[in-house]
């Protein structure tokens, strides 16, 4: 029986695309062969596509040699006889893929293909519904079926995971619910903390802290809502041996870990939480890459669509930070990674949110944090900014 053959074509700004598609059908095929635009980046991608692909199934064919050719994608003829050459002695090309390259190659490819072959599906992928569409008369779309981890679409996109932060504890996604659940008086406490042990994101501990009581209640803070906070942050061993002697505030933070997530790691921590209730098909928290500068601080994968967040708390973000998400989805993607800023602060400058705007960046502020998992299961299926 003759070889089942897929033939991918690979140009734009991304490989998601190539890799849905493959996937797709990886089942079904034998051999898969690729026609790429000319230039290194593409090179890289079909490099980036093979790869993960032989990890999915490991005696899929594709010869370098014989299954690789680049091409001007302007000139119609020179596509043609590429195409043609790749195509020779095949007898069952069963898939072809058209996504993201010019206009003048995918035609080039698609006159030879239905005039060659009949049992043949010709389709086009929209990242931004998670869908084949055929290119024939009558037939549907067709839902993505296949599903990549985090780890499998940095590969794609030729990083490797340096390093993860291990899933967090259920107490410790508590606590980050408890926090966003009582934003406004919550925020305004850690700020205090914050201030009290320097305005860092660390310190040495243990550490012991005194904090006269005016200087949260000046802040609008009740004494009830102040006690309840930090009977809830000792109650889950954040803080411990909290006491007032004569309206002067007492406790111990016994570790780093413990004051990190005051810091700012709760924020992180209740985005993974919320996009794990999502049931996508992969998240990972504080994600740092191979030769790459950064963390990302939520990973967020499903059906070869990627979303990361950038989450900042206090009111010392700046523009910078945008810059570090945009430089992060530039290299997972580009436009087809959904970027999302997520901020505890309630309310957010206009010239930061035009900032924002401009690159195609979605903000989340304080108030809308309690919705977030909404927030994200839209932005992963229908994004603010389309994936193209």
């Amino acid at each position: 029986m003759s070889e089942r053959v897929m033939l991918v074509l690979i140009g734009g700004r991304s490989a998601v695309p190539a890799i849905a598609g493959v996937l797709q059908f990886l089942d079904k095929v034998d051999r898969i062969k690729f026609l790429l635009c000319i230039g290194d980046q593409y090179l890289q991608f079909q490099k980036n596509v093979e790869k993960v692909i032989k990890q999915e199934q490991k005696n899929l064919l594709c010869d370098k040699e014989t299954d690789v050719i680049s091409v001007d994608p302007s000139k119609f003829d020179e596509v043609y006889v590429a195409v043609e050459k790749l195509c020779e002695g095949v007898e069952q090309l069963k898939y072809v893929n058209l996504t993201t390259v010019p206009q003048t190659m995918a035609i080039s490819v698609y006159s030879y293909v239905q005039e060659k072959y009949k049992d043949l599906l010709v389709f086009t992928v929209n990242t931004d519904q998670s869908q084949i569409i055929p290119l024939v008369f009558g037939k549907q779309a067709i839902p993505f079926n296949k599903r990549l981890t985090v780890e499998n679409y940095i590969a794609m996109c030729g990083f490797n995971i340096f390093k993860k932060a291990l899933s967090s504890e259920k107490n410790i996604e508590l606590i980050a619910k408890y926090i966003v659940d009582n934003i406004e008086v919550s925020s305004k406490i850690i700020s205090v903390i914050r201030s009290k042990a320097g305005g860092g994101d660390s310190i040495r501990a243990p550490r012991g802290f005194s904090i006269d009581e005016k200087d949260f209640t000046k802040l609008g803070i009740l004494t009830n809502e102040l006690q309840d906070f930090l009977r809830e942050l000792e109650s889950f061993s954040i803080i411990h041996r909290v006491e007032n002697l004569n309206n002067i505030i007492n406790f111990r933070i016994e570790s780093e870990e413990s004051y990190a997530l005051l810091a700012g790691g709760w924020l992180e921590i209740f985005v993974y939480s919320s996009a794990k209730q999502c049931k996508f098909d992969s998240v990972e928290i504080g994600v740092e890459l191979d030769n790459f500068r950064g963390q990302i601080d939520v990973f967020c994968l499903n059906t070869a669509n990627a979303m990361i967040c950038e989450c900042k708390t206090g009111k010392k973000f700046k523009s910078d930070d945008l810059s570090v998400i945009d430089s992060n989805a530039q290299k997972l993607g580009g436009n087809y990674c959904v970027k999302l800023f997520i901020t505890s602060e309630c309310e957010v400058g206009e010239e930061f949110i035009n900032k924002a705007k401009n690159n195609k960046i979605v903000i989340v502020s304080g108030n809308e944090l309690i919705r977030m998992t909404n927030i994200l299961a839209k932005e992963m299926q229908l994004p603010t900014y389309p994936r193209r």
